[in-house]
């Protein structure tokens, strides 16, 4: 897994999610604490504090 627990990832231009899991359908991001997307690995980029 590229992308590890509690790690930021994002998939929209200025919006940051959570990764909070991993599974056959994807990541799971959380966003703004309680909307939760799956993503596909290759659609996902890793984030900096």
């Amino acid at each position: 897994m590229k992308y590890k627990i509690g790690q930021l990832a994002n998939r929209y231009k200025g919006i940051i999610g959570t990764v909070i899991a991993e599974n056959k359908a994807g990541i799971l991001v959380r966003f703004n604490g309680s909307q939760q997307l799956y993503f596909k690995e290759e659609e996902l980029k890793a984030c900096k504090k």
